[in-house]
């Protein structure tokens, strides 16, 4: 029998092939073979209480290198993978009413399955206490006295800011280590960005806390710990928030995180309260960002959220919830604000919206009078700055609301109906700055602030100087806005944070604001020296009685919103230029208010 010339090439390429299959499976075994040996010396070690061992430089992993001209044996790759023994659903029998759930049932595709919520609510595996850890710790990427001082840092210093919800219920750094790598490395990375003391930490606990993110991006099912990682990630890390935020979200809908309301109130459940933090704290991410960005808010205000009253009920809600539902009552009212005024079009906001502001002005007011009662029982843990922060919020949330007047003039005067709203939106911005550099707790509250705050106090920076600039004279002096923005240059600068935090990011590029904004000779040749920070001396051109008689200046009341403005001078909105760096510095030439200059 003759071969074909094709059969004698296809015989003559297997027999070249097979040293090498044989070459490659060889590797394979060895490989595998010294992954068991470390790992049960691994375990020996720890047992022992001895230094583990450097991990493999090559392990069953890693892809073997190949020439892209060596031929690869075709492998058929493994499908979706199904559900042999699927699930009984109650509702199995009954007409379905979710598409998903009909092609489920007909193809039994796991990855078309959502997992039960109650699994979710199991605590995650942990490690033995006497099992070695093998994290970017362990592998020498930054020392045990160094992750030991950056823990301690967050659990008793920052993570109050988020409402303790982020590792309250860790006190230790191997406990942390233990439970939850994603955990622990994003909290590394948070405390790094606020201490001075690791500007040569943060880069490596970034990256870490990236990696391991990147890795369980297509993980079917993450715990609790993973989800507060994200939150922390989403509610201080200014670059990866928006990408975090919107995952985080979608991976809480999935499991149906927002009904643990209904458990909380119905069985006094502390696990399902303990979810719905964590939905809690999304939501607030979701709308800070909303209104940072000008784009539409992902979570919306079901029953979970409007019905918060519910829970001051409870016999599981803390005095700590106390701030994190204060927190979502305003950005409910926020919420329709951006409802009403909508993106910015470029056009003036039309006269009939006068008495909505007015509307709006009230709500806000209440929920001052209303939160800052409420949580004077709070000084005992993180000192009088719970109601400040309400103070603090009123005044940014009336900055917010009142600025939407501004919009479309392009510095063209403010119309005589809508006068009364810019000299609030003037003594909002004024109150802010004022707060900032008179009372000790809030620029003490500069470190653990989300950065949410500091992009808005730079937004009320912004705000006086173009107002200054556009209506030089009308609502408050050159002068005295020169004075304010170097004082908050300065106190910015002498904030003790890590290098790549937002306070000294914006330092430099509101003092360059500043002096290209800020060109009467009168306000330059009165400028201060920066000498010290001090009162910002604040002189109305108008009289504020005439409009807002119920604010005051100095330290006054804290409004809560921001501007839900975009942002388009001299850059593309999709660039989100708000938030965007370039060479260390921030990036304050934007436009969302109509100043055009």
């Amino acid at each position: 029998m003759s071969l074909s010339k094709d059969a004698i090439l296809s015989l003559r390429k297997r027999a070249l092939q097979a040293p090498s299959l044989i070459e490659d499976r060889w590797k394979n075994t060895v490989i595998g073979d010294l992954d068991h040996i470390h790992s049960a010396l691994q375990e020996v070690l720890g047992r022992l209480s001895l230094p583990p061992l450097p991990p493999l430089q090559t392990s069953s992993a890693d892809n073997l290198a190949t020439s892209p001209h060596d031929d690869v044996p075709d492998r058929e790759e493994p499908g979706p993978s199904c559900d042999n023994s699927p699930r009984v659903s109650p509702r199995d029998d009954a007409l379905p009413h979710v598409p998903i759930e009909s092609l489920y049932q007909i193809t039994r595709l796991r990855a078309l399955r959502s997992d039960d919520t109650a699994d979710e609510h199991q605590p995650p595996p942990t490690r033995a206490s006497n099992h070695a850890i093998n994290d970017f710790i362990s592998n020498g990427l930054i020392s045990l006295e160094d992750a030991e001082r950056l823990v301690t840092l967050y659990l008793n210093r920052i993570d109050h800011f988020m409402y303790m919800i982020g590792g309250s219920k860790y006190r230790d750094l191997d406990t942390l280590r233990r439970s939850s790598p994603v955990l622990t490395a994003c909290i590394c990375t948070v405390a790094a960005l606020h201490d001075p003391m690791s500007n040569h930490l943060y880069g490596v606990c970034s990256r870490e806390f990236r990696r391991l993110m990147a890795a369980s991006m297509f993980d079917r099912r993450i715990d609790k710990d993973h989800m507060r990682a994200m939150c922390i990630g989403s509610y201080w890390l200014h670059d990866i928030s928006w990408t975090l935020s919107g995952y985080a979200i979608r991976r809480a809908t999935e499991v149906n995180l927002s009904s643990n309301f209904h458990r909380v109130i119905a069985d006094n459940n502390e696990e399902a309260m303990d979810c719905l933090r964590i939905w809690y704290i999304l939501y607030i991410c979701d709308h800070h960002l909303s209104i940072l960005y000008g784009r539409p808010s992902i979570v919306r205000e079901d029953a979970s959220i409007s019905g918060w009253e519910e829970l001051l009920k409870t016999p599981v809600f803390t005095e700590s919830d106390k701030r994190l539902v204060s927190q979502m009552a305003l950005l409910i009212i926020m919420s329709n604000v951006r409802e009403l005024f909508g993106p910015d079009t470029g056009e003036p906001i039309p006269r009939a919206f006068g008495q909505q502001l007015t509307n709006f002005s009230r709500q806000i007011d209440s929920w001052m009078g209303y939160w800052t009662t409420e949580l004077l029982k709070l000084h005992q843990f993180i000192g009088e700055f719970p109601t400040k922060g309400v103070i603090l919020h009123h005044h940014l949330a009336k900055l917010h609301l009142h600025s939407h007047v501004f919009r479309g003039l392009k510095g063209s005067p403010v119309p005589p109906y809508f006068q009364e709203s810019a000299v609030a939106a003037v003594s909002a911005a004024t109150s802010i700055i004022e707060m900032l550099l008179t009372d000790h707790d809030v620029r003490e509250g500069l470190v653990g602030i989300p950065h949410y705050i500091h992009s808005m106090i730079a937004f009320a920076c912004v705000f006086l100087l173009k107002v200054a600039a556009q209506h030089s004279g009308q609502f408050i002096e050159d002068v005295m806005v020169f004075d304010m923005t170097t004082k908050v240059v300065q106190q910015f600068r002498s904030t003790a944070v890590g290098k790549y935090h937002l306070v000294h990011l914006m330092a430099d590029g509101l003092e360059k604001m500043a002096t290209t904004k800020i060109t009467s000779p009168t306000a330059l040749q009165h400028a201060p020296l920066p000498n010290g920070v001090g009162h910002a001396g604040m002189h109305y051109v108008n009289d504020p009685n005439t409009s807002m008689s119920h604010m005051t200046h100095g330290n006054s009341m804290y409004t809560g919103g921001l501007m839900g403005n975009g942002f388009d001078e001299d850059l593309n909105l999709s660039t989100t230029p708000f938030l965007h760096f370039d060479s260390g510095n921030y990036d304050f030439n934007f436009s969302g208010l109509g100043f055009n200059i």
